[in-house]
C-alpha cells in the first residue's frame, strides 16, 4: 500500500474519533508533544491526557479493525497495567477561571 494511501486510511479514521481524543492523540503522536506538555496547555491532568491518549489508540484500532477486518487487532496491542492505571486515576483538572483587570 503507498505512503499515500496509509495516510488517507490514518486521516479518515482519526477523523471518527471524539474530540477530546483525537485532539490528544493528533498533538502527541503527530506533533510530538509530550503527554506532560499537552497536560499543561490544556489544563488537564497528566494522568487525564495519558488516559485520553490510551483510549484514542485503542478506539483507532477498533476503527482500523471494522475497516481491514479483525485480523488487523492483532497487530497493535496497547494492553499495559500503566495504562489501566491511568484510566482509573484519571480526573479532569479544575477549570480556573481568568479575570481580567483593567
Amino acid at each position: 500500500m503507498a505512503d499515500g494511501a496509509i495516510r488517507d486510511i490514518l486521516e479518515r479514521s482519526t477523523d471518527e474519533l471524539p474530540d477530546e481524543l483525537r485532539t490528544v492523540l493528533l498533538a502527541c503522536v503527530v506533533d510530538g508533544m509530550t503527554p506532560e506538555q499537552f497536560a499543561e496547555l490544556s489544563a488537564l491532568t497528566s494522568e487525564t491526557v495519558n488516559a485520553r491518549l490510551h483510549n484514542a489508540r485503542n478506539l483507532l484500532v477498533e476503527v482500523l479493525v471494522r475497516q481491514f477486518g479483525p485480523g488487523f487487532g492483532g497487530v497493535y496491542e496497547l494492553h499495559d497495567s500503566r495504562s489501566e492505571r491511568n484510566m482509573k486515576t484519571a480526573k479532569p483538572a479544575p477549570i480556573q477561571s481568568q479575570t481580567q483587570s483593567s
